[in-house]
Formats: C-alpha cells, structure tokens, sequence
C-alpha cells in the first residue's frame, strides 16, 4: 500500500473495559420448544456439532447445565419480557386490525401507548427481571443478554403516534424543559402560544399533515384531499407554515424514552455481571417511528443484531466500532448464506443466530438428523470457523476520509414530506413498505454503493459527532463529507459542514436541500440553499458541489440525484462512466482508493491491516444487501450473480498470498481476480516473501489480541 494514502480506522464507541473479549465466531441456534424436549437425547450435542453451532439461545431462568456440559456456550433472550415489544403481550398484537379499525375514528384515546417506557413502575419491575437474570446467570459466563427481540415504540417501524399517555405527556413537558430555556423559547420554535408547560401538547401526525397542507390551526377534521395535493417547493414555503417542531419534537422524545429504556436496563445488569454484553434483537432501518435512531440506540448497546434494511448494518457498524454485531441465518441454500455471511463478517460480525432450531435439525426421526436446510447451512457454519475466518474477523479494518451525514432530524422531516401523497393512509405506510419506496433511504443507499463500487469503504458521521467538530479538529483526514437528503440540521451541523468546505482539498456535496429546516424540524427563514446555482430552480433532486482545492473555492451545481442509482448500478448495460466525474473530484483532493478496481465490476473492496505493514485485501461482488421483515433477501441482484474477472492495483508492491489456494503470487503491485459471485476472493500482501507454509496461521500471530 502506499504510504501516504489517506485511511483511517472505526473509532470504537464508548464499552466498558470489563467486558469480555469476542474472539471467535459464534454460530447461535435459536432453539424452540423441540430443542428443549430433545434435551435428553444424547446424540443432540452430536448433532448440533455437526451443524456447526457453538452456542445456543435460553429463556431467563432456564437450566444451562446440560448445554454447557455438551461444550456448548449459550445466551440469555428476551429477558425485558414487557412492554419493548408489543407483538407480544399488549392489545395491539393483530397491528393491522388495529390500526385499520383507528382510521374508522382516529381517537385520540388510541394514542395511548399500552406500555409507557416512561413509567417509574413499569422500569421498575423490569428492572427487576433484569437483575436477577444477571444475578442467576452472571456466573455462568453467558455470551450475551438480549433485552428483547423485535422491540419498537409502536411495531417495527410502523408509523403511530405513541405515546399520548398522561405518563408520557408528563415526560415529555419535563423533557422539553431540559431543552428549552423557557416557555417563550418554545412557543417560538413551535409557532405555539402555550399560557404554561402543563398546558403544552405534542401535534399528532393529522394535526401537522393538516396545518402544513392547508396552513390552519389543527383540526379534528383534517382536509385529507388537500393533504394528498400537498407538495414541497423549497423555493415558495413560508416557514411560519411548514414548522414541523410540535410533531418532530415528539418524534426525538420517543427515540429518547426507548433509548434511556435500554440504557436503564443495560446499566442495572452491568451493576450485577459487568462482564456480558447487553443488546438488543431484530432491530429495523432507521425511522422517524419505532425507536429507530441508530446512532442513539448505538451509545447505548453492548451488541445489537439488525435486520439489514436500508443500510442499517453499515450504519451500526460506523457508530458501533469494534462492539459485536450479529445477523439472522434465514438462507436454506447453501450460496446464498456463504456469499451473505462471508460478506457480514468482512464488515465486522462476530457471529450469527440461526432461525431456527425447528428447521435445521429433524426432531421426528430418532437419530435427530439434519434437515435438508441444515445439510445446506452446516458447511456455511464450519467455513466461518476456520482460522482464515477468524484472521478476517480479528484483523483492523480499514475505513477511507469520505464520510455520509447521518441525521435523525432529516429522517423524520423526509418522512413527512414522503407521506403526503398518503393521504389519510400513511398509518399504513408500513416498514416492509418504506424499505423500497423510502427516496430518503434510496439516496443515502446510492451514495454509498457508488463510493463502494469506485473502491472505497467510507463511514458514516452522526449529526452530532458533525456539531462536536470531527470533521475540523487539526488531525482529521475526511476528504468528503455527503449530506444525502440531509433536511434537518442545527446550526452548529451547519457552520461545521461549511468550515469542512472551506479547508484546503475538501468536498462537500449536498444531494437535495441541505438545512432547510432546523434540528426541530423547523423551515429557516434564511435559507442556504442557493436556487441561482441551479438556473432559479431548486428541488430535492438536485446535487450542490461545495469545496475547496489549494486556496481555491468552488460552488455549482452538478449532476442529479443519486436516488436512482442503487437501482441503475444493477442493470446489465450499468455504464461506469457515469462515477467519473466524482472520482475526478476526489483524485483533485489527494483522495484515491488504495486498492483500485473498475467501477464496471461492481466489486466491493475490503481492506485490513495486520501490524505495521502487512494487509489482508477481500473482493466480493457489491450486492445491494435489503432483508424484509419476514427473514428474507429482496432479489434483484441476478446480473452480479454471475463471476467476474478484473484487474486490482495498488501503488506498493508486496508479496501477495492467494489465502484460499495458498498460491504464491510473487512481488508485485497488481494481480488478476476472478472473483465467484457466491465467496470472497482473499489474498494476503506481505513485505517479505513468506517462508511458513501455513500462510494464515503464520499470520494469525500477528494479531495482538491473539497473543
């Protein structure tokens, strides 16, 4: 590699030194009630060996003995058994009766959530159920605690306007004044006239929808015709009218109360067991509704499972740094789960669960053989626990200056401005919906598919790490900073993104109207976002360039959204020309892909570094990765589906080790790959020629954490 190439590192995020390292790759199976009835059988552990499980999930309270006795590891799941997840034990399970017989009445009473993650008495009691899983437990050295499975403020990221609870209202007033100097400075944001804080009150999703369409006070009866016609024009919108602040603040107060849940109860357990992680389940995309702040829940979490919608594993793995992430195994064919698996654990999971125990193994037949999908998934598993798999999981990944805004503030105003088209419906623009149709989410996926594909592996950059200056303290490297539909942003997101402009050989590219709004969701009057650059046109499918070369400014409008592009990048006649002008941009700032691949290829790079001078490179084809809430892959990937052959260079020559063949490559700094679209491509570069003949075990001595 050369040494003056720009590359930097995750930053690990805030975890308590007691906890216990994560040195191997679990395989979990998430065990149901066949697993607990065959518990006997002495050919289980057998059988779950063959499978290539290491470890198993148990219920609170559950006898771990016989499983620890078979050699077995095993976590604790679910143990917040109310209250996170209202799939279970709440009056809402059926979600969409429920919903469907709200929109007949739209009453407010509905509003009340049947769990307050505000309660003193509800945290009190599942505190309670907390400490003494840990207590139970913590001798045991379980792998994990999982609160809950599936949890949400509402369900998944269904859109609903809990919590209109007495409890909750309370919360969020007191909330509000942490925020707020006084009275008169939120009346101010909101456009209100509140005579007292008991007197204020959060506007429903109708309420603002019929305000922002028709410019009236809220009204019980909402002009839903006009809502449906309503449309944003950043050029026209008064901000007097289209103030979100009474709506979007509630939205962040909900984020909050689920997050301080889980914060609450992680810090009781560590009181007890400081040494197992504590997380979290089946998590979903980042939403204005179910909880879903990923960067907020991510400062609260030891580990976390996400289904991988709309970018959410890339995004925990930004803001998680070096905290185990896990996936589900939902795949029944064998390439299927090996090329997924294979790429999660180059992005940095430690592990997987398997769903589920009834479908891998025959609890009919005696000998308790796999089943057919478990014949298919165990070569998968074993694979994964391979020295050459444990090197890749433990070495240092390598991250490129380029870093994609992440904001909460801007998911929540996206929301809005999506769902007018909705109408009196958008209750039931549910999560499975958002995953393809979300132009918020499509944006931030076709930006960092297009940076994938020209060879880089950028970060993300929550609004808050932007307003703490991480982008303009003297040592930092980021090159590009992206404001992908970034609405929403405070004041000081803003002055920072410009400062990081304005620095010699940085680039800021704004995709759509970058700060229209505040952090509360409130329009500026003064807004930065210069329709002359864009012939006196601007909209949200429009690209600003902002930068600076040496001592030399530069604003224009460039080409059109990228919204489109994670789709275009996966026909067959994609046409890579169309990343030049951006890999242009970056060259002119000292910024290049270390490895550089053709954009054609649509090949994802992965790099790591093992001390100070030897590096571990991985291809794979740059599948655009979209799980649905019931466990599956969306398709859509058939033209990367087939191999492909290209060329790799790097500026320094090494001595490069093919890790699967162990074939020598000799000195040099390009080699050919032919790359299978099922598996990674693996290679080891050297700076002497090695004399082991076990390459990889030579290698895994390396790692300081394996000494």
């Amino acid at each position: 590699m050369a040494a003056g190439l720009l590359v930097f590192c995750v930053t690990p995020a805030t975890r308590s030194a007691e906890i216990r390292p994560w040195t191997d790759y679990q395989v979990i199976l998430w065990k149901g009630t066949e697993g607990h009835k065959a518990l006997s059988n002495p050919l289980l552990a057998e059988r779950l060996r063959e499978l290539g499980v290491t470890a198993v999930s148990m219920a609170p309270g559950s006898d771990t003995g016989p499983w620890r006795e078979a050699g077995l590891d095993f976590y604790i799941e679910n143990i917040v058994r109310e209250g996170l997840c209202l799939k279970f034990r709440s009056n809402v399970t059926k979600w969409g009766d429920f919903v469907g017989d709200w929109m007949k009445t739209r009453d407010r009473k509905s509003l009340e959530r049947d769990y307050c993650l505000n309660d003193p008495a509800w945290l009190e009691r599942m505190t309670t159920s907390v400490l003494e899983t840990a207590h139970l437990h913590g001798v045991e050295k379980p792998l994990l605690y999982d609160l809950r499975d599936e949890l949400s403020t509402t369900i998944s990221a269904n859109p609903f306007d809990y919590d209109f609870s007495p409890q909750a209202l309370t919360a969020f007033r007191q909330w509000l004044q942490k925020r707020y100097s006084d009275l008169a400075s939120l009346n101010a944001q909101w456009g209100s006239d509140f005579s007292s804080w008991e007197a204020v009150m959060p506007m429903t999703t109708d309420e603002m929808k019929h305000r922002l369409a028709t410019g009236e006070p809220p009204s019980n009866e909402v002009d839903w015709q006009a809502v449906k016609q309503t449309r944003f024009d950043p050029a026209k919108a008064n901000s007097e009218r289209w103030n979100l602040a009474a709506w979007a603040d509630h939205r962040s107060f909900m984020d909050e109360s689920l997050a301080d849940a889980l914060q609450h109860f992680r810090a009781a357990s560590h009181k007890v067991d400081p040494a197992t992680p504590v997380g979290i389940e089946g998590t979903q995309m980042p939403h204005a509704f179910g909880g879903y702040d990923l960067w907020r829940m991510s400062k609260v979490l030891d580990w976390v499972e996400p289904y991988d919608i709309c970018n959410a594993r890339e995004i925990f793995g930004s803001f998680m740094g070096d905290k185990p992430i896990l996936c589900t195994v939902f795949e029944k064919e064998t390439r299927a789960a090996q090329r997924r698996l294979w790429h999660l654990l180059l992005e940095g999971d430690k592990g997987c669960i398997v769903w589920w125990s009834e479908d891998v193994i025959d609890w009919s037949k005696s000998d308790l053989s796999l089943t057919e999908k478990g014949r298919a998934l165990a070569p998968v598993f074993h694979q994964l626990q391979t020295p050459l798999a444990r090197l890749f999981m433990l070495a240092k990944r390598e991250r490129d200056p380029i870093a994609i805004h992440y904001s909460q503030p801007s998911i929540q105003v996206a929301w809005m401005l999506e769902s007018f088209a909705d109408g009196a419906t958008w209750v039931r623009r549910f999560s499975s919906y958002e995953a393809d149709h979300n132009r918020h989410a499509l944006v931030r996926s076709g930006w960092l598919k297009a940076l994938q594909d020209l060879g880089f592996s950028p970060v993300f950059i929550a609004g808050e790490e932007l307003e703490n200056g991480a982008l303009n303290r003297p040592d930092d490297r980021t090159r590009m900073l992206v404001l992908p539909q970034s609405w929403a942003m405070s004041e000081a997101e803003l002055t920072a993104a410009k400062a990081f402009g304005r620095r010699d050989n940085r680039l800021v590219i704004s995709d759509g109207p970058a700060g229209l709004f505040d952090e509360h969701g409130s329009l500026r009057e003064k807004r930065d976002w210069p329709a002359e650059a864009f012939d006196g046109v601007a909209t949200e499918d429009q690209v600003l360039v902002r930068g600076s070369l040496i001592h030399e400014q530069e604003e224009r409008a460039w080409t059109r959204s990228f919204s489109r592009h994670a789709a275009e990048r996966l026909k067959a006649d994609f046409d890579g020309s169309s990343l030049n002008e951006l890999r242009e941009m970056l060259n002119a700032r000292g910024t290049r892909p270390p490895v550089k691949v053709p954009v054609d290829a649509r090949v994802r790079v992965h790099r790591f570094t093992l001390g100070e001078d030897a590096r571990l490179l991985a291809f794979e084809r740059n599948i655009e990765y979209k799980m649905r809430e019931e466990l599956a892959q969306v398709g859509g990937n058939e033209t990367l589906e087939k191999p492909v052959t290209f060329e790799a260079n790097w500026q320094k020559p090494a001595h490069v080790v093919n890790l699967q063949t162990g074939k020598r490559l000799g000195l040099t700094n390009r080699i050919t790959v032919d790359l299978d679209p099922w598996q990674p491509a693996m290679f080891a570069l050297l700076p002497e020629e090695p004399t082991d003949g076990d390459v990889v075990a030579a290698l895994l001595k390396r790692l300081p954490r394996m000494q």
